[in-house]
């Protein structure tokens, strides 16, 4: 299939119905990489022709939608507590190759990260972008969302969004299958949240306030203790293969 380019909605013009005219960092890419008029690119889930190479823009026609591949069948959000250093980079890149739809950072008790509104909205951009490569690389068609970052009670609100809620908790003793069996015998599963904490796990007050949730379940990952950012990838592959997906 042709390259693929992530281009956000705000840079994609109208022009009519099949014709289309982007801006911003994917024409450079597009350019960087030789491509010409008459070439064939997929932009966002669109096979498009390439009709004019502008100095800041392209303009293109819309020939067919792209085949799906890659994609996900079952929608799952991690919700995951931002991490020091490049942790969370490392976690944004792999759980999108693993299959996650959606990611939501969040601030709870035992983050350590400090961030102002313009260092939030910069991380959050250095997110999206490494979401959108790591879409490209591993060959989805789809697009996952990096949320802005919430706080810990907006987390526990945003529970109520999911048929189930999967924690990781270092001192729970319930095993990930156990909880799996009980899942799928009360229902077929289209939507379902991760919730992992932050390096030093969620205090006793936060691990009350969500499995008081009714659908919140709180697992073992083992008598290991991960860090965060294995713990994350652990769960959500085994999520995956539990749920055939």
């Amino acid at each position: 299939m042709a390259r693929r380019f992530i281009v956000k909605n705000n840079d994609i013009l109208e022009i009519s119905e099949t014709v289309i005219e982007i801006i911003g960092s994917e024409v450079k890419h597009i350019q960087v990489l030789r491509h010409n008029i008459n070439d064939k690119i997929v932009v966002n889930e669109y096979i498009c022709k390439i009709l004019e190479m502008k100095k800041n823009s392209i303009v293109l026609e819309k020939l067919e939608l792209a085949p799906k591949q890659g994609e996900p069948n079952i929608d799952i959000t991690l919700f995951m507590a931002m991490l020091k250093g490049d942790k969370m980079d490392y976690v944004i890149q792999k759980s999108v190759e693993l299959g996650v739809k959606h990611v939501v950072p969040f601030i709870s008790k035992n983050v350590v990260v400090k961030l102002d509104e313009k260092s939030k909205k910069k991380r959050m951009e250095k997110f999206q972008i490494i979401a959108n490569e790591a879409c490209k690389q591993c060959g989805r068609t789809d697009s996952v969302e990096i949320s802005s970052i919430i706080s810990f009670q907006d987390l526990v609100i945003n529970t109520k969004n999911y048929e189930s809620c999967i924690m990781a908790y270092e001192k729970e003793s319930k095993s990930l299958k156990s909880i799996m069996t009980e899942i799928n015998e009360k229902e077929k599963i289209h939507s379902i949240a991760l919730i992992i904490g932050a390096e030093g796990g969620f205090d006793e007050t936060e691990y009350t306030k969500l499995c008081n949730k009714e659908n919140v379940y709180s697992v073992s990952l083992g008598n290991r203790i991960l860090r965060a950012e294995t713990a994350s990838l652990n769960l959500l592959s085994i999520i995956q293969y539990e749920l055939g997906n």
